[in-house]
């Protein structure tokens, strides 16, 4: 999208987007709750998750050390350089899955940063371990060890379950909200479980952005949602079997 700038046009945009945006997370928020308790960490950690019942030993073993391997892989990098070790029991304090807005930098021609959100993506976390905050606290110096350390415990705890969850990915592609891994700025290499609308979003061009927030007075921006994405949505289940019908006659 690279029109002029319109101000009408623009605002009625924003509003279809922010309209759009929100019926979506509705539909993925409704999802992942139904899906919740296919990714509990209680199951997997048994009594090394505390106040969990006893699971299988060598199962729950088996978790547990996969996960302290990946807690030590990223908890001691950038930009958290942690040096605390993960004590026995684990203390999950929430493991309510809950949608956070995604966030990008985005660089303008100019030279200038904009902090990008999308209306089309969202950042799985526990509830009461807010996304901001935690970006927050990742780049305050003075910040707390110990909070720091909850909030890294807790989303990779996140990544663990959704990534050992069989047929999970599978599944949430199927009702047309992929899930995918990957990794945000301001937190190094650290994985998040990043869902997907069917619907995109884009960015216009430099412009646009450029004069929407020298009105709006900040730097951040909303990707928009065009008619044309809406338009352009296909059922994965209706090509799959319109090909079928093709090769087999």
């Amino acid at each position: 999208m690279n029109q002029p700038f319109d101000v009408d046009s623009f605002i009625r945009s924003r509003k279809q987007t922010r309209a759009i945006s929100d019926r979506l997370k509705v539909l993925a928020s409704d999802y992942l709750a139904t899906l919740s308790p296919l990714v509990r960490p209680q199951p997997l950690f048994g009594e090394y998750l505390q106040g969990a019942p006893r699971g299988s030993g060598r199962e729950t073993q088996h978790h547990f050390k996969e996960f302290r391997t990946l807690f030590d892989k990223h908890a001691g990098q950038r930009p958290f350089n942690l040096i605390n070790e993960l004590e026995v029991p684990l203390s999950i304090i929430n493991s309510t899955p809950e949608l956070f807005p995604l966030e990008y930098d985005h660089q303008l021609s100019s030279g200038s940063t904009v902090r990008v959100t999308s209306p089309s993506r969202w950042v799985i976390g526990y509830n009461s371990f807010d996304l901001r905050r935690f970006r927050q606290v990742a780049q305050d110096p003075n910040r707390s060890g110990s909070e720091l350390h909850r909030f890294v415990l807790h989303y990779l705890m996140l990544f663990h379950c959704f990534s050992r969850a069989a047929g999970l990915g599978r599944l949430l592609k199927g009702l047309r909200f992929p899930l995918s891994f990957q990794c945000l700025d301001d937190f190094g290499e650290l994985p998040f479980c990043v869902v997907s609308s069917p619907v995109q979003s884009s960015l216009p061009g430099d412009e646009v952005i450029r004069n929407s927030t020298e009105i709006s007075g900040n730097l951040s921006f909303e990707e928009l949602i065009s008619q044309d994405s809406i338009d352009r949505l296909q059922d994965d289940l209706r090509e799959d079997l319109l090909l079928i019908l093709q090769t087999a006659s």
